[in-house]
């Protein structure tokens, strides 16, 4: 059993070393980079403006660290009358440790889970602001604005993709002993079927696939992946827990 994984640096590398501490095979896989986002000259006037009992999210700890590194040049602290969302777990505990603020996250990491949480109850007229990438979190945004709230996508990083020079490294997988990939967002499983195309390596879409969330299994659905997990989180640790007990059990889900 070898696996691809498809997630951006460090996170990438740092789970194919866990996977490999466990005797696991893996290959790294990282399809993107990041770079400071257009909004974040304004993020801290933004916060600043904000009234109490606003809602804050982020979707991932690149966005917070993002975040907080433009508030650390402004010399600004986080807001302590804001509801502070994180998508997971791990988010949550990065947040909470440079915020200084209780940080709310869901069992199930994704939209979804995120919405069932007590600060989106009574949004109407409310502000939240989505600390995110170049893109990401539309339905959750449109949810919302349906229910009365003033949302606001704060770009804190943007994606610099890299699937040219992955094309010739791919034809060269042991094709006889990868049967998974790990793609951890909707974009990333997007470019990596782009990748598959370009450098006809289309036996990878027979792999089992292991993925965050229910939409993303969707989309791997209508991409022609026909066997799909889903872990319903990102971290490493979940990650690797569910690797293990498929290298168990034959990789089945039974």
């Amino acid at each position: 059993m070898t696996t691809v994984i498809v997630r951006p640096e460090p996170d990438c590398s740092e789970l194919v070393d866990q996977l490999t501490r466990q005797g696991l095979a893996a290959i790294a896989c990282p399809l993107l980079s990041f770079a400071p986002g257009r909004d974040l000259p304004t993020f801290a006037t933004l916060l600043g403006s904000l009234p109490a009992d606003s809602i804050l999210v982020a979707v991932s700890p690149r966005a917070v660290a993002f975040a907080h590194q433009a508030l650390q040049r402004q010399e600004m602290a986080w807001p302590s009358d804001c509801h502070y969302v994180a998508v997971g777990q791990r988010t949550a505990h990065e947040w909470q440790a440079v915020c200084g603020q209780t940080v709310q996250y869901p069992v199930r990491e994704d939209s979804e889970g995120m919405l069932a949480l007590a600060p989106f109850m009574a949004v109407k007229e409310a502000q939240v602001v989505i600390l995110r990438g170049d893109s990401g979190r539309d339905m959750m945004a449109k949810t919302l604005s349906d229910q009365g709230a003033q949302v606001h996508y704060c770009e804190t990083y943007r994606r610099q993709w890299a699937i040219e020079p992955l094309v010739s490294q791919v034809v060269s997988w042991p094709k006889d002993t990868i049967d998974t990939v790990v793609i951890t967002s909707g974009q990333q499983l997007a470019y990596f079927d782009q990748l598959i195309t370009l450098s006809g390596q289309h036996w990878l879409r027979q792999c089992r696939i292991l993925v965050p969330s229910k939409r993303i299994q969707d989309q791997a659905t209508g991409l022609d992946f026909d066997t799909i997990t889903t872990v319903d989180s990102v971290a490493n640790s979940a990650l690797v827990h569910t690797l293990l007990r498929l290298s168990k059990t034959g990789l089945s889900d039974d």
